[in-house]
């Protein structure tokens, strides 16, 4: 039975992080390079991954997947995790201005990527559907999570919320989710050509996204391992999964609702942390530091914390 359930929980998280790792060694033998991996990425985001959740959302009965307290226990969570790294950010992190590296580092995990891959492989439609559900919420509340507490670590940032609200009502990923559940309310649905078209489309999203992020990668950064690096792999790939995933089971979390919570939250650092990092002058060395080294380290404590849940019969 537990070997069966490893096998099962491998067919899961494994596939997602070969390909990671085949985008490092890729890159390494020259075989893809850094213009392949800006080409694609906005390939990816711009087209192929708003395509895929387009659509995912307007292809399956999203009655029967939406739940509100899945959705408002991810905004809950997600506030709860940012002020638990903002207090131990605060206590251990030396020099000041690195503390809002770390604290986004630690909450903000890889929703757009390794998330929704992770929920599409474990439940197939239903879980991209539901992931990208939660991922339009958690979008915005770590857009603006983030730039406050780089700005507020950075100096004379100015922070502002029009702008940052602006930037995220711009991200092709919320404008694709906002019209996927517009045709849904509508009751609208696209000519067959063009639904086939758009699912060949969308497939091209996650596998290019996932070399992508390997191909990123900088196992040069690792060297400069620091007390910030610790404190973030420990929060990011082991403690605040574990708490969100606890607090999931106590509010009575089971099944796809408790499996696409836990893969969510349990992703490595965001990419994203690090161009956001860089476009405000902080640390953006440390930023790629921590990208690489929670998502190396996740490869693991995603694989045992799905092993375990479904050892408990609750995903």
């Amino acid at each position: 039975m537990y070997l069966s359930l490893l096998l099962a929980t491998l067919n899961v998280t494994g596939p997602i992080f070969v390909i990671v790792l085949l985008g490092l060694v890729l890159k390494r033998v020259n075989l893809i390079d850094d213009h392949f991996v800006l080409v694609s990425s906005r390939l990816v985001f711009s087209l192929c991954l708003p395509i895929l959740l387009f659509t995912t959302i307007t292809s399956i009965d999203m009655a029967a997947v939406f739940s509100a307290g899945v959705f408002w226990f991810s905004i809950v969570a997600c506030l709860g995790t940012f002020l638990v790294s903002w207090v131990l950010s605060s206590a251990i992190i030396h020099p000041v201005t690195d503390r809002g590296v770390v604290v986004q580092a630690a909450f903000r995990s890889n929703l757009g990527v390794i998330g929704l891959a992770l929920c599409a492989n474990a439940y197939g439609a239903e879980g991209l559907a539901l992931a990208s559900l939660l991922m339009a919420s958690l979008t915005v509340a770590y857009n603006v999570l983030s730039v406050f507490i780089l700005s507020l670590y950075l100096g004379d940032r100015d922070f502002s919320l029009k702008r940052t609200l602006v930037d995220i009502a711009r991200n092709p990923l919320i404008v694709a989710i906002v019209i996927a559940f517009g045709f849904q309310f509508a009751g609208l649905s696209l000519p067959t050509i063009l639904l086939s078209a758009g699912q060949y489309i969308g497939s091209l999203a996650l596998p290019l996204a996932l070399l992508g992020t390997g191909a990123g990668l900088s196992l040069k950064a690792l060297r400069q391992s620091s007390v910030a690096t610790g404190l973030v792999v420990a929060l990011r790939c082991a403690v605040l999964p574990a708490g969100v995933t606890a607090a999931a089971v106590a509010m009575g979390l089971r099944g796809v609702e408790l499996g696409v919570t836990f893969l969510l939250f349990v992703a490595p650092t965001a990419t994203a942390s690090y161009a956001m990092v860089r476009a405000m002058d902080g640390n953006d060395v440390l930023a790629a530091n921590l990208v690489t080294a929670t998502t190396i380290v996740s490869i693991l404590t995603c694989s045992i914390g799905f092993y375990v849940l479904r050892v408990l019969e609750l995903v």
